[in-house]
């Protein structure tokens, strides 16, 4: 049962019996189509195009074999040629015939064109109903995949713009920690320059000369070192020691003799 609800899914896209004809060319022609040889058919209907090239029946016939052959490009055009014929069967016959011709050419939206004009011509037409409504659902199945594929791209390209954005963002992060690190060494660089010259030489000196110590304060230095210390000391002890530094001034130098 399985296997038969398959097969009713399949397109009528069977032979086409050519078309009767006086011409000797033709009728070689369908002889060999009879017996399957698509081939040799071509070979006299070729023939026969050259000497009747504006036959609606002779392309229409040439379409056959050239559909036998699996050459569905070239049968189309053929079928084409014969949609021409002002007889009204032919002419829905050669749109059918044209409609399968797409149809092997996986182009659905043609072959539901064509199967609609045959339709046109013979409404009772069963085979070109069917085979619309087959073209149909291919279409749509077909329309669907391309949108499946296009929202799928367009996904792709969200993800890639959001991927370059967040790209951007850590490198304006990385960016602005070099540039605050830079602004520490500057700022680091600006009060070393703006440090007391005399400092500055006096650090170079003791980098260049390390075990050298700074000369000892002068005696007057000292005294008033002495002084400053004691201003903490009792005003007595503090009057005592004023005393004594002058008695020291008044004191006579040493005699060197």
């Amino acid at each position: 049962m399985r296997a038969a609800a398959v097969l009713l899914l399949l397109p009528l896209l069977t032979a086409f019996e050519p078309l009767k004809s006086s011409n000797k060319d033709i009728e070689q022609g369908n002889l060999r189509m009879k017996a399957g040889k698509a081939e040799e058919a071509l070979g006299f209907y070729d023939k026969a195009v050259a000497t009747l090239p504006n036959d609606p029946g002779v392309h229409f016939d040439r379409g056959t074999a050239l559909y036998a052959l699996s050459r569905f490009e070239e049968a189309g055009q053929e079928f084409l040629r014969a949609t021409e014929a002002k007889d009204g069967a032919l002419k829905a016959t050669a749109f059918y015939n044209l409609g399968n011709a797409f149809f092997k050419k996986d182009k659905f939206k043609e072959a539901v064109e064509a199967y609609k004009r045959a339709l046109t011509l013979d409404p009772h037409d069963a085979r070109a109903k069917w085979n619309e409504e087959i073209a149909l659902q291919k279409q749509k199945e077909e329309e669907k995949k391309k949108k499946d594929e296009q929202d799928k791209d367009k996904n792709k390209d969200k993800k890639n713009d959001k991927d370059k954005k967040d790209d951007k963002k850590d490198q304006k992060k990385n960016d602005d920690g070099k540039d605050k690190d830079k602004d520490k060494k500057d700022d680091k660089k600006n009060d070393q320059d703006k440090q007391n010259p005399k400092d500055k030489q006096d650090q170079q000196n003791q980098k260049d000369n390390p075990g050298e110590q700074p000369p000892p304060p002068k005696a007057d230095e000292q005294e008033i070192g002495a002084v400053l210390d004691s201003l903490e000391r009792d005003p007595k002890d503090l009057e005592k020691e004023r005393a004594r530094l002058r008695a020291v001034r008044r004191r006579p130098p040493a005699k060197d003799w």
